[in-house]
């Protein structure tokens, strides 16, 4: 529980530390106030690897899970209430087909921004390549190679990432955890 750990913490470790004597904000008293302190920030589960760590923007309320890669060679934006399932693969950055000017560690790097745009979901083993935007509101299925830019409210899944349908919305819209699996199974179904 967050809120013992911080607790747990005296103003004199504090100052042994990280020198620093301002004092400790008060205990948190419960995690619902733990939980409500941190409401809009990011979640980002361990454990994630990022290239530089400078050209990564989270909007409010992203989800990452576990083991998540950023390459940001170039900037990655992803955008508020973005949901990561393990394994995401970002990589913004790219190299020269050509194997003499591609050159080892002494050529150059190229790159292409990514942009994952607010209220997304993408499902666990996803790899996104350079200059890639994946609109608002769309679904990547798991183990998908993003490749192309993916546009608002779609599905895509594979290797090339391509559409299988339209996100469906409103109150008839699927809402567990295998909509994605049963409607790959019914697709070409009416």
């Amino acid at each position: 529980m967050p809120y013992q750990r911080v607790a747990a913490i005296s103003s004199d470790h504090q100052v042994s530390i990280v020198g620093d004597g301002t004092p400790l904000p008060p205990q948190i008293q419960s995690q619902e106030a733990d939980d409500d302190l941190f409401a809009e920030d990011a979640w980002v589960e361990p454990s994630i690897h990022i290239d530089y760590g400078t050209n990564v923007k989270l909007g409010k309320n992203v989800f990452i899970n576990f083991n998540c890669t950023i390459v940001d060679t170039c900037l990655v934006t992803i955008g508020d209430r973005t949901l990561f399932a393990p394994n995401i693969s970002l990589y913004s950055g790219t190299h020269p087909l050509d194997p003499e000017v591609r050159n080892g560690t002494q050529g150059p790097e190229l790159g292409g921004e990514i942009h994952i745009e607010e209220d997304c979901w993408l499902g666990g083993n996803v790899t996104v390549l350079p200059g890639v935007r994946i609109g608002k509101g769309s679904v990547v299925g798991a183990g998908s190679v993003v490749t192309n830019d993916v546009p608002p409210y779609t599905v895509v899944a594979g290797n090339p990432a391509r559409k299988l349908r339209d996100v469906p919305r409103g109150t008839n819209a699927a809402t567990t955890s295998g909509a994605l699996a049963a409607m790959e199974r019914d697709k070409g179904q009416p």
